[in-house]
């Protein structure tokens, strides 16, 4: 009799240990639920009131068939009515797809944050000469573009000749080539200077170009430090019919080209039309935007392991690469400061080492390209992550 007792004490102090662990893990479920929609409010509300409307549309439909499970889940849920388990099913999803709606925003500027664009400031030397390779990007931030601008300025007083990146059109042929060869690489694009401007004013960032105008008063007296040491669109033409002609792959990964300008002119539209909307959106919306971009650009710069080359590597980067490399064993100067783009310094220093083995790499210092708005860091409490 007394074990029979003891039994049912014991079940019961283990039936009373399991209601309280679920009803301490429903409080913890509920508590990071409700704290994820509170953070989510800045986010939803700052795009535009009718987000919450949809989301709680959407909350008040999935919640119905939730309802009708939960008796079937959940012993507890069959002693209440329908309407109840209903409204506590309503704000169990307005809570998860607030959460879901505004997270993205807060993993793209978490991301900008925590694992940030970075362009590498290589100094080369062979002994002889001394290289100093600033990787580029062509839309950043306004601290980036300072930072550059302030080592240049440092550069020419101590002597240094400026090399920069730009693709040379200076006649109608180069001008249709490069127009040709832009559209495709960025999906119509054949203004590269509108388009990186609309990029940088949609993303809340800069382009690169509005700061060199900062030197163009020393350009205009020492004409012969500022060297654009590029290659021409005709020398790219030139390079694209050869690789046509003898590499068998080459041409038919390139078969096609040129022949569905009409697609991408409607990609073209509907990425103008995109940022002439954003353009003309709310503070809020805008802002919003901007972060999401800092972190689209941040993910797509970032390096990735064992990535293939893109079908236009010969054109863009090898023949660009092998040029700079020529141009820099022919001059007679010994100190030059190269501005150009990060993803050319790899190959760009493997042909000055296949010329000249003594070629090294001195040092290395990184630039952040990227950064999140202050104020966008203190309204979700980012402050204090990532780079100062």
């Amino acid at each position: 009799m007394n074990n029979g007792v003891a039994t049912r004490q014991a079940d019961l102090s283990r039936s009373g240990s399991v209601a309280e662990w679920r009803i301490r893990l429903s409080t913890v479920i509920w508590f990071v639920l409700g704290f994820g929609f509170l953070l989510s409010f800045p986010i939803i509300f700052g795009w535009a009131a009718w987000v919450f409307a949809v989301v709680l549309a959407c909350a008040a439909v999935l919640a119905a068939p939730t309802a009708w499970i939960r008796p079937v889940v959940f012993t507890r849920d069959r002693q209440r009515s329908f309407a109840a388990r209903w409204l506590r099913s309503s704000v169990a999803w307005l809570f998860i797809l607030c959460i879901v709606v505004a997270a993205p925003i807060y993993y793209l500027a978490t991301v900008t944050e925590l694992r940030p664009a970075l362009a590498p400031q290589a100094t080369l030397t062979n002994g002889r000469k001394t290289v100093v390779f600033q990787g580029m990007q062509h839309v950043g931030s306004e601290n980036f573009y300072k930072a550059v601008i302030y080592d240049i300025e440092k550069a020419i007083a101590e002597g240094y000749i400026l090399y920069y990146e730009g693709v040379q059109t200076a006649t109608p042929e180069s001008q249709e080539f490069f127009a040709k060869l832009t559209a495709e690489v960025t999906a119509g694009g054949t203004d590269l200077t509108g388009f990186y401007k609309l990029m940088s004013e949609a993303c809340g960032l800069r382009f690169q170009n509005d700061y060199f105008t900062l030197l163009e008063a020393d350009k205009k007296e020492h004409p012969q430090r500022h060297v654009i040491a590029d290659v021409d669109a005709i020398e790219m033409k030139q390079e694209y019919e050869r690789l046509m002609r003898s590499d068998p792959t080459f041409a038919r990964t390139h078969a096609d080209d040129f022949k569905a300008q009409t697609a991408s002119g409607d990609s073209s539209d509907a990425m103008a039309t995109a940022i002439e909307w954003l353009r003309s959106g709310s503070e809020s919306q805008k802002k919003l935007a901007g972060v999401a971009c800092r972190g689209w650009f941040t993910l797509g710069t970032a390096p990735k392991d064992d990535q293939p080359p893109g079908p236009f590597d010969p054109i863009i980067l090898d023949l660009r690469n092998r040029a700079l490399a020529d141009r820099i064993v022919a001059d007679p100067h010994d100190k030059i400061f190269i501005t150009y783009g990060a993803n050319h310094l790899t190959g760009f220093f493997e042909l000055l080492q296949k010329q000249d083995p003594v070629w090294k790499v001195t040092s290395v210092k990184w630039l952040r390209t990227i950064e999140v708005p202050k104020q966008f860091e203190r309204e979700l409490g980012l402050s204090g992550f990532g780079h100062p």
